[in-house]
């Protein structure tokens, strides 16, 4: 996976892209652009006990950094258009989440929505 774009946030997430893309029949590819959301759990504020309560609780489930994958795909993409839709996958992402991933209040929100997802069980290691 190579990155492809870093964005930083004036809220202090950081958002990595990666390419996942790949041939799969001829001249044919399927564009995968992997977007990481990343949070230091340390920029959490902890003005209040209740928000101290939640960076410990965070830094205790997910450690010094919190991480949110996104994932964006286009299949049947000609050779000469995969830099293209990359830009293009990255672009609309970016014009359409930035500013609301971009809110201040946001890293509290996205926090407290990763520490109430129920865990995945895993019938294998």
């Amino acid at each position: 996976m190579a990155t492809i774009r870093q964005v930083p946030l004036a809220n202090g997430l950081q958002i990595v892209f990666t390419d996942e893309s790949n041939r799969y029949f001829g001249d044919y590819h399927r564009v995968c652009v992997v977007a990481t959301i990343v949070c230091n759990l340390h920029d959490l504020p902890a003005d209040t006990i209740n928000e101290q309560a939640l960076r410990c609780q965070a830094v205790d489930a997910f450690g010094e950094h919190l991480s949110v994958v996104k994932r964006f795909e286009r299949m049947g993409v000609p050779t000469l258009d995969v830099d293209r839709v990359r830009t293009a996958l990255i672009d609309d992402f970016l014009q359409h989440a930035a500013s609301y991933l971009a809110r201040p209040d946001y890293l509290r929100s996205l926090v407290s929505a990763e520490l109430q997802k129920r865990p995945t069980h895993r019938f294998y290691d």
